[in-house]
């Protein structure tokens, strides 16, 4: 099964995607999908949709433009699909951000990714919590910590798509959710927690909310269903995604933990890339384009798999891929 498999639709139900990557260009290549495509997703009334800084393009230029085109294309397709602002500063700074945050925008920082210029020090995010205390606009965050990858990363080399698992432990995933949550505890802040797939951050978080109800978290669909195996094989490396698939063991426990209601939504973490992009280092797997397709199939894979099975039921579903989605994306 390839990765284009995850797009493909199984029926027109209602659901919102919290965390979609569309439009822009990542890693230096333009992603496959653009408002238009996302207009004609069967069921799908609302996305999170990321605006990330680039050099020469300004973030509150871009965030027009992503508006205007957004607009237009919808409108052209007769669509009703609500998109919702997720902006990464990168040269923008604190006062610059302040006039860009409005009812349809929230940040969105990493603790890796040196590499592209998005990392972001503990530090720095403490200081955007400071400099936000009054607003307390929700921050999203990539927790997967920089050093430990990087150390990681020298011990495994990267020939083949299943060294992407050891290269990014999930040791380097708890470990920044550690660090952020205890930031969002220490200035009771808003933080949502992205694609969480070690079941050791999902515990982590469900302490945290005990104390910050504002903490929020979601998991993907593919961390439930597949496992470790999916960078094997033929065409692996179009498997690849930051964090990387977890172990059997692992994936079975983020079940439970969902059947358990540690999760407060499902998001599919949509970064599509095209074949031939995704297929043109594919002996090269570092340089491979990291992020694989999802929208489609965010609620009707979870239906096959998990509320017809018996495993959460159909309200556990609608909660968490369409109520509590579309709340987080009217609360800001």
């Amino acid at each position: 099964m390839q990765a284009r498999a995850m797009e493909q639709s199984a029926a027109p139900y209602s659901f919102a995607d919290f965390h979609v990557h569309v439009g822009e260009r990542i890693g230096g290549y333009q992603l496959r999908d653009g408002f238009a495509e996302l207009a004609k997703v069967p069921g799908l009334m609302a996305i999170g949709a990321f605006v990330t800084e680039e050099s020469g393009d300004p973030l509150g230029t871009k965030l027009q433009r992503m508006r205007q085109d957004s607009i237009a294309l919808i409108q052209r397709e007769a669509s009703a699909l609500q998109i919702f602002w997720h902006l990464t500063p990168v040269q923008t700074g604190f006062e610059e951000v302040l006039p860009l945050l409005s009812q349809d925008t929230d940040l969105k920082f990493y603790t890796t990714y040196k590499n592209v210029g998005l990392y972001r020090s503990y530090e720095e995010i403490e200081r955007w919590m400071t400099f936000l205390k009054d607003r307390k606009v929700r921050m999203l965050v990539h927790c997967e910590d920089d050093g430990i990858i990087a150390e990681y990363a020298e011990k495994h080399p990267f020939r083949h798509p299943h060294d992407h698992s050891l290269r990014r432990p999930e040791l380097a995933e708890n470990i920044a959710v550690e660090r952020i949550l205890d930031l969002a505890v220490k200035h009771a802040y808003p933080v949502h927690i992205v694609h969480v797939s070690s079941p050791q951050s999902a515990l982590l978080i469900r302490e945290a909310k005990q104390t910050n109800p504002l903490v929020t978290c979601e998991t993907a669909p593919h961390y439930l269903l597949y496992n470790e195996s999916r960078l094997t094989g033929e065409n692996a490396h179009r498997w690849i995604c930051s964090p990387p698939f977890r172990s059997d063991k692992s994936r079975g426990e983020l079940v439970e933990l969902m059947q358990d209601g540690v999760f407060d939504l499902i998001a599919s973490d949509h970064c599509p890339f095209s074949n031939d992009d995704k297929d043109r280092y594919k002996d090269t797997p570092e340089k491979v384009p990291c992020g694989i397709p999802g929208v489609g199939t965010l609620y009707g894979s979870m239906f096959e798999h998990f509320v017809k099975t018996g495993k959460i039921s159909q309200e556990q579903l609608t909660r968490m891929s369409l109520t509590t989605p579309v709340q987080l994306m009217g609360s800001n």
